[in-house]
């Protein structure tokens, strides 16, 4: 894997890549940089996972009495107050700061380790629309039928997912693949909608992200009580939540036997 040096550029194409600001053409061209360019994908790691930690910090409401310590403390820390006070304070005051510190530092921490798992996953969907897109059909089973589809998935992971026939909404099944997230294989379900390819991504339920927009693509996920499903296209967000509804309250198919 190669490994050079960030370049200001970099930074640049970095932020705009992570604010979803590049066309399709060159976010596609710094996706494959990110893949081979080890500290470039650790510091898009890092800044992604950063702003996400800092949007959801959580607030605190300030426990009571500790306006009137801190006041107390600043007294205690005049010139004109009696030196045994001001030590006292000044002992208490670093001991509610130690673990106000601790308790606001391991919040931190966790927000962006969970963010962090998220934002891969939310990567490593994208990545995978992106390289059917890439080649020469996006799906290695190509059918409008779900009768055909939901079978060929039972026949190559461990759980099949529903798979509605969403054409009088305007989404038309064209097929399916096996996508790999997280060394795991999971099915993704195709659709068109016009010209443009929608990928559904399914994973175990719990596993869903934050609707975002990552190399150009709009992301949104949702779940059920058995799956999670993560929807990625380049239609735009509105007729990606058009999509969710429909998928989400598609009627159940009967089972072929």
């Amino acid at each position: 894997m190669m490994i050079t040096p960030i370049k200001d550029d970099d930074e640049l194409l970095l932020n705009a890549y992570c604010d979803g600001e590049l066309d399709p053409v060159s976010a596609i061209e710094f996706e494959r940089r990110l893949t081979a360019d080890q500290v470039l994908q650790a510091r898009y790691v890092r800044l992604l996972s950063l702003r996400r930690a800092v949007r959801a910090l959580p607030r605190f409401d300030m426990p009571a009495g500790l306006e009137d310590r801190i006041t107390s403390g600043l007294d205690a820390a005049s010139p004109q107050a009696a030196r045994p006070r001001r030590r006292g304070w000044s002992f208490q005051a670093l001991a509610a700061a130690a673990v106000f510190g601790a308790v606001i530092s391991g919040s931190v921490m966790l927000t962006m380790q969970r963010y962090g798992q998220r934002e891969e996953v939310a990567r490593e969907v994208v990545a995978g629309h992106i390289r059917g897109l890439l080649a020469s059909q996006p799906f290695d089973v190509a059918s409008s039928d779900r009768h055909t589809v939901k079978p060929w998935f039972t026949a190559h992971i461990p759980q099949s997912p529903q798979v509605p026939d969403l054409a009088a909404e305007g989404f038309v099944l064209v097929g399916g693949r096996v996508d790999v997230v997280g060394h795991e294989p999971v099915a993704t379900i195709v659709y068109k909608h016009a010209k443009h390819t929608v990928s559904v991504t399914t994973l175990p339920a719990g596993q869903t992200v934050s609707g975002q927009t990552i190399a150009g693509y709009n992301v949104r996920s949702w779940g059920d009580s058995q799956f999670s499903y993560i929807a990625v296209s380049d239609i735009p967000s509105e007729d990606l939540a058009t999509f969710e509804h429909a998928f989400s309250t598609a009627p159940s198919a009967p089972e072929v036997k």
